[in-house]
C-alpha cells in the first residue's frame, strides 16, 4: 500500500469513532430505548411489558448497535497507530492502551447481541429475562476498566507529544484523561437499583456517556485532521518532483 493510501485510511479510520458515537447513539440508545434505559428496579413482569411495547425497535436497534460496534475497533486501532508514532520505541503505553481498545470493542459489539437475544421471544418467562438483562448491563458497565485504561493512556501520550505540529490539543488530552476516571465510581453500580451509579442514574449513564463520546468524537476529529494534514504535505511534496525524480518547473 502506498503511502497516500494509507493515510486515506488513516483518516477513514479516525472519522470511524465519529461515526461510532452517532450510529450507537442513534441504534443502541434512540432504537434500542437506553435514553436513559429501563430502571433495575422494574418487576420481572414490567420489565417484560417493556421488552414486548418495543420488541421490533430493540430487535432492531440492538442488531445494529451489534454491526456498527466494530467501528470501535477501527477508531481503536488509528488511535494506537498515531499513539506509537508519538512514543516511540517500546510502545508500551500504546500495547496497553490497544488491549482496553480491543476488550472496549468486544463488550461494545457481544452486549447489543444479549439484549437481541433478550428480546427475541416474547413468551420469554419474566424472571428468565430480567435476568439475562441483569447480567448483561452489569457486563456492559463494570467493564470498564478497558476503556478507562485506554483513554487514561491516550491522553498521556497525547500530552507528552513533543512534536513541532501536535496531534492532540493538551484540553483534549486531559479530557481523555478525565474520561477514564469517570468511569471508576461504575464499580458500585451493581450494589444500587436506583439513584446516580445504577445503570440508569446520572453518574453511570449521562456523566458516563457524556464524558465517553465527547471523547471519542474529539480524538477522533483530531486524528483525522492529522492524517489529512500528512496527507496534503505528502501530495504537496510528491507534486514538486517530475517523472524524471528531478524537481518540476
Amino acid at each position: 500500500m502506498t503511502d497516500k493510501a494509507s493515510l486515506k485510511w488513516q483518516w477513514a479510520a479516525g472519522f470511524s469513532g465519529v461515526a461510532f458515537a452517532v450510529l450507537y447513539g442513534i441504534f443502541w440508545g434512540y432504537f434500542g430505548h437506553n435514553i436513559p434505559p429501563a430502571s433495575p428496579a422494574l418487576s420481572p413482569a414490567a420489565l417484560a411489558a417493556f421488552y414486548i411495547q418495543y420488541h421490533g425497535s430493540i430487535l432492531f436497534g440492538e442488531s445494529m448497535g451489534a454491526f456498527v460496534g466494530i467501528l470501535y475497533g477501527t477508531w481503536s486501532a488509528q488511535m494506537a497507530l498515531v499513539m506509537w508514532r508519538i512514543e516511540g520505541a517500546n510502545p508500551i503505553l500504546t500495547i496497553s492502551a490497544l488491549i482496553g481498545g480491543i476488550l472496549t470493542t468486544w463488550v461494545v459489539v457481544f452486549c447489543p447481541a444479549l439484549w437481541a437475544a433478550a428480546a427475541y421471544r416474547t413468551d420469554i418467562d419474566p424472571n428468565t429475562l430480567r435476568t439475562l438483562n441483569d447480567c448483561t448491563f452489569i457486563l456492559f458497565n463494570i467493564t470498564y476498566m478497558g476503556t478507562t485504561v485506554q483513554a487514561i493512556l491516550a491522553g498521556i501520550v497525547g500530552l507528552l507529544d513533543k512534536g513541532a505540529r501536535k496531534v492532540f490539543p493538551a484540553w483534549v488530552s486531559w479530557w481523555a484523561i478525565l474520561t477514564g476516571l469517570s468511569f471508576i465510581p461504575i464499580t458500585a453500580m451493581p450494589f444500587y437499583t436506583s439513584g446516580p451509579v445504577a445503570w440508569n442514574g446520572a453518574i453511570t449513564f449521562w456523566i458516563g456517556f457524556t464524558t465517553f463520546f465527547v471523547w471519542m468524537i474529539t480524538m477522533g476529529w483530531y486524528m483525522a485532521v492529522e492524517a489529512s494534514y500528512r496527507l496534503k504535505q505528502r501530495e504537496a511534496g510528491g507534486a514538486r518532483y517530475g517523472a524524471s525524480g528531478k524537481v518540476a518547473a
